[in-house]
């Protein structure tokens, strides 16, 4: 289901522990993990450049939220927003 720019399954999917990745704009990549087990629970979000996988990339943005419905919606805001700055240096000339 598209939220924005990036496409995420209902919180739903999270609730049953399984992990999400997405790509845009051409190498701009992110992973959702539920850490249903942690104290708080808590989605992880990392965010990565490039055309490499997440265990060989270097991540350039870390967070988590809550593990809620609440939280997996901010998720969603924070990616879009990191995605929205990226376009926006994307567009940029170059020098």
């Amino acid at each position: 289901m598209y939220h924005g720019l990036i496409d995420v399954p209902t919180f739903a999917y999270f609730d049953f522990g399984n992990i999400w990745m997405g790509s845009l704009l051409g190498d701009m990549n992110y992973r959702i993990e539920p850490l249903k087990k942690a104290e708080p629970p808590a989605l992880k979000v990392s965010v990565w450049y490039g055309e490499i996988c997440f265990e060989l990339g270097q991540i350039s943005t870390e967070f988590e939220e809550e593990f809620s419905d609440d939280g997996y919606q901010r998720v969603i805001v924070k990616i879009n927003e990191l995605a929205a700055e990226y376009r926006k240096k994307l567009s940029e000339p170059r020098n």
